[in-house]
């Protein structure tokens, strides 16, 4: 295959994810896949771990050994510093002799490359080699290694101090001169400049890799000594190992994250001699690199095993794939609407049964389309009335006794200041004709919309349907209600108002029955309404368009209802006895059936039964 045709290829598969054929290899060939990529990162980490043991091991020791080296160098200095100082012209603390034996022994100081300086008991720089004019006189009283120089009376090393005057970092040595008499006599102090390196010559022999690197720190965490010259003087104090250092701890080894993201192995050490810290660090990409090369000609034969196999199975799903993409065209061309297609009788069973399914679906789909179109011509006949019967009432009844009341008003006008008596008989009446105009209106807004729902509550909604099926039809009706309707969405209070208004009216026309249950539950999660009469019953049709095809549109508008809420109604009933209509909602509505829409409002018209 290509460079250019396996992304094609990726990209079709990637489009066809949900094909068979896609769905094979996801149930097959992956779980092998990952059952031997997951036992490859296995072998992969444990290797790691013993490789990272193995690294922390070797950069620790390697830290010693190296801080151990840098220690012995440290102790020469110390040395040659102790012995002048135990020169009886230098302990005498006489200056000129003092200058004397460092100019003699200048070959021994030689290393010093920031110079050798004496400092009388007080502080004060009284020597110099060589001369140096900017530091005779100087008070370095205040500095931390002559302190501590003469308060413990042994060497010391600073740590990175700034040189008055030219403002250089320099490193210092000192050691106490000690008369024979046991009195101090001030101080030797050997001096390093950091920019010259001459602490790093040791160090810059150490190899841990290609791409490893060790470094000086003083006690204070800042460099002072760096493979990266621009480096040096730097504040390292944040590093987790400089930071373990400065904490106390003398020796370890850690796996850090690096300044430009790539991880490190750091071990690290203390100079002994000096009290510095010794860094030898590597990256870690560098430590596991056999491993990545030991896998991966592992990994190509993994890939080549999936690839074969994928092929098998592809092979092998052909056979079935063909007779489904068959059946998959066939459903589209239900979908736009030819309910005259049948699956063929298929070779595999499980096909075949399958083929079946599918030929007696599209006939219930046939069968329900017939049933929903007459169910919607039903409604659309039903509006239509509903509309005429609005207008009817409207020309007959209140337009009537509108007219009525205009008319006995100019009547009333012509007769106040003739015969006042006559026109206050006349606006007795007109106060009767439009009060009665008045309930006339409220009457029809009644049946318009249930304004004892919006008013009262839900449950006092339901009693008035209770209370005017009982006077009504001489029934005997009871209500239970569970619970609390409260918190109930307006959408889902009509809801369930209009279902039980549809199951009440049903009764009314064609139960004949004497006494009829409401039992309403309003539970944390759902509202159960239940509607039970012992009326003659009826069979019930398996499926709702047989509803719609029996004449039946009001149970079959109550189950659309309940449907539309994210429910379900259920009607039990047997000839002779009675029916039982259930709905179930879920008391809170999902985002999406927000009924923000015509057909909660359409319910206000009672659907025939």
């Amino acid at each position: 295959m290509s460079e250019e045709a396996s992304p094609n290829f990726l990209i079709r598969l990637y489009q066809r994810r949900d094909s068979l054929r896609v769905q094979a290899l996801l149930f097959t060939v992956l779980p092998l896949a990952i059952l031997l990529g997951v036992a490859v990162a296995a072998v992969f980490f444990v290797y790691q771990q013993v490789a990272e043991q193995l690294a922390l091991s070797r950069d620790q020791e390697l830290a010693r050994v190296s801080a151990d080296r840098l220690s012995e160098n440290m102790a020469h200095f110390v040395l040659i510093l102790t012995t002048l100082s135990n020169l009886d012209i230098v302990s005498s603390g006489d200056p000129t002799l003092q200058k004397n034996a460092l100019t003699q022994t200048g070959d021994l100081l030689i290393d010093f490359d920031g110079g050798v300086i004496v400092l009388n008991p007080e502080g004060i720089v009284t020597v110099t080699e060589p001369y140096r004019p900017d530091l005779q006189g100087q008070d370095f009283s205040d500095r931390p290694y002559f302190q501590q120089t003469r308060q413990i009376r042994t060497f010391t090393f600073s740590d990175i101090v700034q040189e008055p005057g030219p403002g250089e970092d320099i490193i210092v040595v000192a050691v106490p001169i000690i008369s024979q008499d046991g009195s101090f006599q001030g101080v030797l102090a050997g001096r390093f400049y950091l920019q010259f390196q001459r602490i790093g010559e040791e160090i810059r022999k150490l190899h841990t890799s290609e791409l490893g690197e060790a470094y000086l720190i003083d006690r204070n965490g800042r460099v002072i000594y760096h493979p990266d010259y621009s480096l040096i003087g730097a504040d390292f104090s944040q590093r987790v190992s400089v930071s373990s250092v400065m904490q106390g701890e003398g020796e370890g080894a850690v796996i850090t994250e690096g300044p430009g993201g790539q991880r490190q192995v750091v071990g690290y050490d203390v100079v002994e001699v000096t009290g510095w810290a010794l860094v030898v660090q590597e990256p870690w990409a560098e430590v596991v690199a056999p491993a990545v090369n030991t896998l991966r000609p592992i990994i190509i034969g993994l890939l080549a095993a999936v690839a074969l196999l994928t092929v098998i199975v592809l092979l092998a799903v052909q056979r079935v794939t063909s007779p489904i993409t068959q059946m998959a065209a066939y459903s589209r061309q239900v979908a736009a609407g030819n309910y005259a297609v049948q699956a063929p009788p298929y070779p595999i069973a499980e096909l075949r049964h399958m083929g079946n399914a599918f030929n007696e679906m599209v006939k219930q789909i046939s069968r329900y389309q017939a049933g929903l179109r007459q169910y919607v011509a039903a409604i659309t006949n039903t509006q239509e009335e509903e509309r005429r019967r609005i207008a009817r009432d409207l020309h007959d009844d209140t337009t009537q006794s509108l007219i009525a009341i205009g008319q006995r008003v100019e009547l009333a006008r012509d007769m106040i200041d003739e015969t006042p008596q006559e026109a206050t008989e006349q606006l007795s009446d007109l106060r009767k004709m439009i009060t009665r105009t008045i309930n006339s209106v409220r009457q029809f807004s009644r049946d318009l919309r249930p304004t004892t729902l919006e008013d009262l509550g839900l449950v006092a909604a339901l009693q008035h349907l209770v209370n005017t099926l009982s006077h009504q039809d001489n029934m005997e009706v009871s209500l239970s209600v569970e619970g609390t309707a409260e918190g109930l969405l307006p959408d889902m209070e009509i809801a369930v108002y209009r279902i039980v208004q549809e199951a009440l009216t049903n009764i009314r026309k064609h139960a004949r029955a004497s006494h009829v249950q409401l039992q309403a539950q309003f539970l944390p999660q759902l509202v159960i309404v239940t509607v039970r009469d012992n009326g003659i019953g009826f069979k019930v049709p398996q499926e709702m368009a047989e509803l719609a095809n029996q004449g039946n549109f009001g149970l079959m508008g109550l189950k659309e209802r309940a449907q539309l809420f994210g429910g379900q109604a259920t009607i039990t009933s047997q000839p002779g006895q009675g029916t039982e209509v259930q709905a179930v909602l879920p008391r809170y509505l999902h985002p999406s059936q927000s009924l923000a829409s015509p057909t909660a409002e359409d319910s206000s018209q009672e659907r025939p039964s």
